[in-house]
């Protein structure tokens, strides 16, 4: 099926980047520059494109066959304009939560109701987690082999799902493909279970 809509990211040097449809209610679409259906000039942030969606072997929305439109060709053209030049000012949930979540650890471990080490410890699963995310853009990009999801779950699950977060976010990567993200979002939850639960348990092991 064919749609329409604006680059919304590009990145020139890596010659990949991402669609809004004019449906705004649809997810960004993934574009690379060999996915043009002709040679032309290089895509730039704003232009207009027509193109066919398919969902390739990772699980993500990706364009083929793809034609530059003449501003006479586009459908609702102001509306997709502005979110193309329109900062995202509004907090995403998880980034509230995780504001939410390193306050939580901070007051914690000031009350001695968590082990003072756990603050090193969460600044270096954070940083693993980070890395090996973009690791494996890399090796995506490269055709390298990949950091297997298995990894990148159980990081999350061990503390560094505010940095997967932010890897997801700034690298564009992981963001569409299901059941990934799912089971993304299980392993905050079952961090917060896990620390709650230490919370509770560490007095009893300490007497």
């Amino acid at each position: 099926m064919r749609d329409q809509g604006r680059l919304v990211e590009w990145f020139d040097d890596q010659g990949y980047g991402f669609i809004q449809p004019d449906d705004l209610s649809k997810s960004q679409v993934f574009l690379h520059i060999k996915d043009f259906a002709q040679r032309g000039p290089r895509p730039i942030v704003g232009c207009a494109l027509d193109y066919v969606v398919i969902v390739d072997e990772r699980g993500r929305f990706r364009a083929k066959q793809v034609v530059y439109l003449k501003a006479n060709q586009t459908k609702n053209t102001r509306q997709t304009s502005q979110l193309a030049s329109k900062p995202h000012s509004s907090l995403h949930p998880i980034t509230i939560a995780i504001g939410v979540y390193a306050l939580f650890l901070l007051v914690a471990i000031g009350l001695r109701a968590l082990p003072s080490w756990l603050l090193l410890y969460s600044l270096l699963i954070n940083a693993l987690c980070y890395w090996q995310y973009a690791q494996d853009k890399s090796a995506a990009q490269q055709n390298l082999r990949r950091v297997p999801e298995q990894t990148l779950h159980l990081l999350s699950l061990l503390g560094g799902w505010p940095a997967a977060w932010f890897a997801q976010q700034k690298l564009r990567h992981k963001t569409q493909k299901q059941p990934f993200r799912q089971i993304y979002f299980a392993t905050i939850v079952l961090n917060i279970m896990l620390l709650c639960a230490l919370i509770v348990l560490l007095p009893k092991f300490m007497h």
